[in-house]
């Protein structure tokens, strides 16, 4: 007996440190991740410049608007589009998905296997689409991009698809983390949005992607946040509702957002069925639009930034507007300009514009807010910031991911308040008209369940070894049935195997297969095993999955099925119940919160 606990405690010894050792390795790929992650970030950021300048002879569409010749509009989304539309059709010739929807889509479909294609999409193209002036944003492209690196070495490595995942989650949190030098929203992004799994295996590795990615681009950049914004102050407990209404608001906005893709994706694909000139089509009329409204040109950082520090000229054309009436052009430009683009077929991010449509709305909202009220509410940059984040939050169903990029790169606790009631509210109101992200509701049009998907990796996760299965008794093909009948009844299984002389499986036999033989007792010396067994059994393997026992007893009646060796389909090492396997599946969506709700 002490010879057998001391045995069993040492297997729990083992077992824990052969898991101490696999995080240990996880870990170590993540610095790798992170590192790699953190200068691809940064390459594609000086490769959306580098195209800039060539167009513009800034390194943002911003600083040269009051110098920018009229044909440049024109001619830079235009030839972006043919030179997008030929890399998009030679990369991805079937239509796959990319950026972070891609990801998702991935992660369902080719069990956590990054299409390798997208490279070339998410880095020369997203550098020749923003760079050209395509009004779509760097992060998400970043993203695809971490999650590609992530991906490669670990199916070099031989990772299983759960360690895969936490790799790809560490390579998200590093493009996210890199893109605005906010390490720990980084972090909450790939677990909020990408793996919806908070356990700390999965936590620790991607927390160090993060910071490392953040120090690779700081040691470039020098810390400072993607943008400039102005130091915040609650004037009056009564601002409250208005950051309520301010919500509501960018909840409406990041509804119309969300909800117009699929229409117009449909739209252009029926006016313009040739993938490879769409993008141009689409780019010439952005550029059009983008004669009247330069603001909305490319990512749009500047005009965020002017939003937020309240310095800027609203004009059109070179007559002056009121400023309500300026941004509220400016947002349905900027709506109008974002939606094409993406529906256009140009690769790129959403996080960017929904952040400038988000400033502009609060803008707007703030400028009449004080007009009305100026001494119970503060100046319109305030407000604009806090419907960044709100209308941001709404858009990517993410609210603390984006509630810390706010805090992060404000690192003011004033902030917090109305920015937790602006999210919370936007947020509920998107959700309240469609469980779909920007993300994600391409993946619902193409009837792809992310988070189902989920829950497949969790139980590919699960072992057939770590599902208890119990012992069954077992009887020679030869043995008579009254032999048969005695084992059956005193070993109180249920269900007894049949072997051949090599002890190898013949069959089973249940209640349902002894009962026919039971009301004649003449036949127990008579009849033998081999003829009562049932030969056609369901059996599964000891390296097969949690997944794969569902899969069968979702075709299947019977409450327990063999358990063989994986090297011999008839070498039975134990009975599994459904009744364990279920419990198993119970257990494991607790701890995994019970799924995902993007």
């Amino acid at each position: 007996m002490v010879l057998w606990k001391t045995l069993l405690d040492s297997k729990k010894r083992a077992l824990a440190w052969s898991r101490e050792q696999d995080t240990l390795y996880i870990v170590i790929l993540a610095v790798v991740v992170g590192v790699l992650s953190g200068y691809t970030a940064l390459l594609l950021r000086f490769m959306i410049e580098w195209v800039s300048l060539f167009w513009t002879g800034e390194r943002t569409w911003e600083e040269s608007i009051a110098t920018l010749p009229w044909y440049i509009y024109l001619i830079a989304p235009t030839v972006t589009g043919l030179l997008v539309g030929w890399i998009t059709v030679r990369f991805l010739p079937g239509g796959e998905l990319r950026g972070v929807s891609g990801v998702l889509a991935d992660m369902v479909e080719r069990k956590a296997r990054v299409h390798p294609r997208q490279l070339a999409t998410e880095t020369v193209g997203t550098a020749l689409a923003i760079g050209g002036g395509v009004s779509l944003g760097r992060e998400g492209p970043t993203v695809a991009l971490g999650a590609l690196i992530a991906s490669e070495l670990g199916q070099r490595l031989n990772l299983s698809e759960q360690q895969l995942r936490i790799l790809i989650g560490c390579g998200v949190a590093a493009g996210i983390a890199a893109s605005f030098n906010t390490p720990i929203a980084g972090v909450l992004f790939a677990l909020e949005v990408i793996l919806a799994d908070y356990a700390i295996a999965t936590f620790s590795p991607i927390v160090i992607a993060s910071v490392l990615a953040t120090v690779v681009a700081r040691s470039e950049l020098g810390n400072f946040p993607a943008f400039t914004v102005p130091e915040y102050h609650l004037i009056s407990i009564w601002e409250i509702p208005t950051y309520l209404i301010i919500g509501a608001i960018c909840g409406l906005v990041a509804t119309v957002f969300i909800k117009s893709m699929q229409p117009t994706r449909a739209w252009l694909a029926k006016m313009i069925p040739d993938r490879r000139i769409r993008p141009a089509i689409v780019g010439f009329h952005i550029g059009l639009l983008g004669l009247i409204l330069p603001q909305v040109m490319s990512i749009g950082y500047g005009t965020v930034e002017d939003m937020l520090l309240e310095r800027i000229q609203p004009d059109i054309l070179g007559y002056a507007l009121p400023l309500a009436a300026f941004l509220a052009i400016v947002l349905i430009g900027k709506l109008i300009v974002t939606v094409l683009s993406a529906a256009g077929g140009f690769p790129g991010g959403l996080f960017g514009p929904a952040l400038f449509m988000g400033a502009t709305v609060g803008a707007l909202f703030g400028d009449l807010a004080h007009a009305f009220s100026p001494s119970y509410s503060e100046s319109y940059g305030a407000y604009a910031l806090v419907a960044c984040g709100a209308l941001t939050a709404a858009a990517l169903h993410a609210p603390l991911t984006v509630m810390l990029i706010v805090f992060e790169m404000t690192a003011d606790y004033h902030i917090m308040l109305p920015l937790m009631a602006a999210c919370s509210v936007a947020t509920m109101v998107t959700r309240s008209f469609s469980r779909a992200s920007v993300f994600t509701e391409v993946l619902e049009e193409r009837g792809i369940d992310s988070n189902w998907g989920l829950e497949q990796s969790w139980m590919r996760s699960v072992s057939i070894k770590s599902i208890p299965w119990r012992a069954i008794p077992r009887v020679s093909k030869h043995a008579r049935l009254k032999e048969l009948k005695q084992v059956y009844t005193g070993s109180g299984k249920g269900c007894v195997q049949v072997v051949d002389d090599d002890g190898l499986l013949v069959g089973i036999v249940t209640f349902g297969d002894l009962q026919k033989w039971l009301i004649d007792p003449t036949l127990d010396q008579v009849v033998v095993a081999s003829e009562v067994a049932n030969t056609n059994v369901q059996v599964i393997a000891e390296s097969d999955t949690l997944l794969d026992a569902i899969h069968i007893l979702d075709h299947e009646e019977f409450e327990q099925m063999p358990v063989v060796a994986h090297d011999n389909p008839r070498k039975v090492l134990g009975m599994l119940s459904r009744n364990a396997i279920f419990s198993t599946y119970h257990k494991m969506i607790v701890k995994h919160g019970e799924g995902s709700n993007r």
